[in-house]
């Protein structure tokens, strides 16, 4: 079992604990699985908003984005959009479970468990992750409703805006217990899986810890998510560099022997590769700028394809892919960092919360109960018996 400080110092092992063939390739399973879905279900709504594939290929590549400013949506458009989103969220949700899972058992020193038996576990406990925040937004639409209604008694003359005005500290601490919720809302799909990875709770349990962690240790859980946040995108961001410089040296390496053909192979190959987000993003500069910073200006510009024959569309077609499949490893450590970050992260809120060590409560115990004896019993039946009885009574 692996020794805890029980602080902030735990989180930065999740970059150690993260860098490991298994969970990566666990995260980059569930990231090709979801933006599959996600990819999919965008270009039908693309589709049925009567745009074509082609204009929307030529823009955004396998990643699209909508952007009504360019091609407008209409809101069945949005619907069908909205529904790609969840199935992303969803496949990261269950695959951040058998990450946690992966980790957790990591920690309690079986470095040996198996990818197969997480997803098992993934798959038999996702109720727990994926019911909870419905639990809460279905809350939360309660609230709402009633809030409506009180909209509607308000439109009644006189009455109305005099009932409206006697409910209205009531009304305010709802839209309070709204925001509250909220923060829950936003815990419960961050901590989740860490929640259900280690205690194999069910749908009211990860609810109450995450409850619980928000409400006795909230400073510490926005701290905690703060840091793993950065700690995560730096290694990410440090396996990104590293991997530019890998493409660095092989198309050096290359260059001497091939020449200008492989210049073409590789330009045509970013022709594949591009990323182009859209202007409401909100992290679009940024994004642009770790680009650079890479030293591949050309994923959201890349050039245009110079035919050179069927060796070189196949070779570009190729290298192409190996690009989306650098970009999930470096994507997918990063969330590997992040999974086993959070099951640190809750590991050390539990301790400091509840003063328990989930690390070493047996994975099968159960709860032994003592019954409450009085002292004159116990001390009877621990009594020695008197030579010649038998030390039982009749």
């Amino acid at each position: 079992m692996t020794t805890l400080h029980w602080n902030f110092k735990d989180l930065f092992r999740s970059l150690r604990l993260g860098f490991s063939a298994k969970k990566v390739w666990m995260c980059c399973l569930g990231l090709l699985l979801g933006l599959s879905a996600y990819s999919g279900f965008t270009y039908l709504a693309y589709l049925v908003a009567g745009h074509d594939v082609l204009t929307v290929w030529e823009n955004y590549r396998l990643l699209p984005f909508p952007e009504p400013s360019f091609l407008p949506f209409p809101w069945f458009a949005w619907l069908i959009y909205a529904l790609g989103v969840l199935i992303l969220v969803v496949i990261l949700l269950v695959t951040g479970t058998a990450v946690t899972k992966v980790a957790y058992e990591q920690l309690r020193g079986d470095e040996f468990y198996e990818s197969k038996e997480a997803f098992r576990f993934a798959f038999k406990n996702a109720s727990s992750v994926l019911l909870s925040p419905l639990l809460i937004i279905g809350f939360v639409l309660f609230i709402s409703m009633c809030g409506v209604i009180l909209g509607l008694v308000g439109r009644i003359p006189q009455f109305g805006v005099a009932f409206t005005g006697l409910m209205g500290f009531l009304a305010f601490f709802a839209s309070l217990f709204i925001v509250y919720l909220g923060i829950v809302l936003l815990f419960s799909i961050l901590l989740g899986p860490a929640v259900a990875g280690a205690t194999r709770s069910d749908m009211f349990d990860t609810l109450f810890e995450v409850f619980s962690c928000v409400n006795e240790q909230p400073w510490r859980l926005i701290w905690y998510t703060a840091l793993l946040t950065g700690i995560a995108k730096v290694g990410s961001f440090i396996l990104g560099l590293a991997s530019s410089l890998a493409g660095r040296v092989g198309y050096s390496i290359l260059h001497l022997v091939m020449g200008a053909r492989i210049t073409n192979l590789f330009e045509n190959a970013a022709f594949y590769f591009k990323i182009n987000l859209p202007g409401w993003w909100p992290l679009r500069e940024l994004f642009r700028f770790e680009a650079n910073i890479y030293g591949l200006p050309h994923i959201y510009a890349p050039s245009d394809y110079l035919p050179a024959g069927w060796g070189n569309d196949i070779g570009s077609l190729l290298l192409g892919v190996t690009y989306y499949a650098v970009a999930l490893i470096v994507i997918g450590y990063g969330l590997s960092v992040w999974f086993t970050g959070q099951t640190l992260s809750y590991a050390i809120l539990v301790h400091k919360k509840d003063s328990k060590n989930i690390l070493a409560v047996p994975e099968d115990a159960e709860e032994l109960i003592e019954p409450v004896v009085s002292p004159q019993i116990k001390e009877a039946g621990t009594a020695e018996p008197k030579p010649g009885s038998s030390g039982t009574t009749t």
